[in-house]
């Protein structure tokens, strides 16, 4: 008798272990502070709860970053390795899945992913899998040709979602205490990417690859568990007359770059203005009073935004401050769609991709701050133009996004990250994150050329721009 209930107890541990259900996944929305992202992220969690709540009748775990974990960096992942770790350590999670406010979620089907997965001992963590197909700049040129029989280097799709054993976190947390892994690197461009080199290490102690699962899709499908949605505008987009376009350039490209901007995007825009380090009405371009150099353009910056402040002044129907650099491709279009969502004018609002500096060295972590990296361009409300155009530069050669960026955060100017904002050229990421929007801009000129990059990417939205004003081509 003793033996039979014995085996019953046994019988029902093992199966207890052995189950998965909701108890045992925590899902982390990487959200931002801005009022219109948290509310879609807000929803994204309701969706979750709802959706859980249906298939179990229990509450899942679901995390806002910005109100749970906001410690400084959380949106790089890293720095919530140890949050993460203290308060679930020794519990029921075993799974964590990380989402962005985009994120669409099927939580039935993403359950039966991650209990599948979960049955597979050697699977630490699962997602979309991306590769690059040369090095590219936005990741430190890094490629890792030891991997070729195995498939290559993978990381996740952001945007698609990936989950991670919690054993793997706790793993990788000890790793980095005890000085096992050392994080060097001072700049956070690609999460995705610089946590794929995290986990994997180095050829001579090499850490578990993502796992491909292709549940976690780029565009919405029958079978698909997460994928990306489209980023939604509010309403019609802002007249483009409400945009002060600032381009920064020098005198060496009035002839090459300036003119490329003039026959594609520019031709679309009613205030244009070039600021370079010499007048030419021709652009017409004025002369900032700051000297051109090879690198940095900080005290270039600052003064590009304190005369376009001091332009939109007597303009009231501007609302915004876009500056650009002369080698900065974008869609006109596109930007008034997504400045649909934001009041811009009085609000302090500052939108373009987002970096971030210190976060991944422990000496530097608390003093780590975002900054919008400037070649796709940055959006500024005339609120916080008027303010950042109040940073000191320490040189004329300092770099001025990230001067912008460190000055922004002791000012307490909230810095939003929209990933359509494009730092480097269409073929320096993987067709498959470009497929899953719209882009609104990339940055240099090279092959193709950038007549063909706007051609192929925007010129067919821009032409659909109401109230176009006739523009004079060179």
């Amino acid at each position: 008798m003793f033996a039979r209930v014995l085996l019953v107890l046994v019988f029902a541990f093992v199966s207890r272990v052995q189950s998965f259900d909701s108890r045992n996944v925590v899902y982390i929305i990487i959200s931002q502070k801005e009022p219109y992202l948290a509310s879609v992220a807000s929803r994204l969690k309701q969706e979750i709860e709802s959706q859980v709540f249906r298939i179990e009748r229990r509450n899942p775990i679901v995390h806002l970053t910005h109100e749970d974990f906001p410690v400084p960096g959380a949106w790089s992942i890293i720095p919530l390795l140890k949050p993460l770790v203290t308060k679930y350590r020794g519990g029921d999670v075993r799974w964590v899945m990380f989402l962005e406010e985009h994120t669409a979620v099927r939580c039935e089907k993403l359950l039966e992913a991650l209990a599948a997965a979960d049955r597979q001992k050697d699977t630490k963590w699962i997602g979309y899998p991306l590769s690059d197909d040369e090095p590219t700049i936005i990741h430190h040129f890094a490629m890792y040709e030891e991997l070729e029989e195995e498939g290559g280097f993978v990381y996740p799709n952001f945007a698609s979602g990936f989950a991670m054993r919690m054993e793997l976190i706790e793993s990788l947390l000890n790793q980095i205490e005890s000085g096992q892994h050392k994080l060097e690197a001072d700049f956070s461009i690609d999460p995705g990417f610089e946590l794929a080199q995290l986990v994997y290490g180095d050829r001579h102690n090499p850490g578990p690859l993502l796992t491909a699962d292709l549940s976690f899709c780029i565009v919405s499908g029958e079978n698909c568990a997460t994928y990306p949605r489209q980023f939604e505008t509010c309403g019609s987009p802002i007249p483009e007359e409400s945009i002060f376009f600032a381009v920064k350039t020098w005198s060496g490209f009035h002839s090459s770059r300036a003119k490329v901007v003039k026959r594609t995007w520019g031709r679309h825009v009613t205030n244009l203005m070039f600021f370079s380090d010499q007048a030419d009405p021709s652009l017409p371009a004025v002369d900032t009073g700051v000297p051109n150099t090879k690198t940095g353009h900080c005290a270039k910056t600052v003064a590009i935004l304190k005369e376009a402040v001091s332009r939109v002044r007597n303009m009231p129907h501007v609302k915004w401050i876009f500056l650009a650099d002369d080698d900065t491709i974008l869609g006109v279009q596109r930007l008034c769609e997504i400045l649909s969502c934001y009041r811009g004018g009085t609000d302090i609002t500052v939108i373009g991709e987002r970096y971030g500096y210190g976060y991944v060295n422990r000496e530097t972590a608390a003093k780590g701050y975002d900054y919008i990296t400037g070649g796709g361009g940055t959006a500024f409300s005339v609120a916080a133009a008027s303010l950042l155009s109040r940073c000191v530069c320490t040189a004329l050669t300092s770099p001025d996004d990230m001067t912008l960026g460190a000055c922004a955060k002791e000012r307490a100017v909230p810095l939003t990250h929209y990933p359509l904002f494009h730092q480097a050229r269409p073929q320096d990421y993987p067709r498959e994150v470009l497929s899953c929007d719209r882009p609104l801009s990339f940055h240099r000129h090279s092959s193709p050329e950038p007549y063909k990059v706007y051609a192929t990417w925007f010129q067919h939205d821009d032409l659909a721009l109401k109230h176009r004003y006739s523009k004079d081509e060179l």
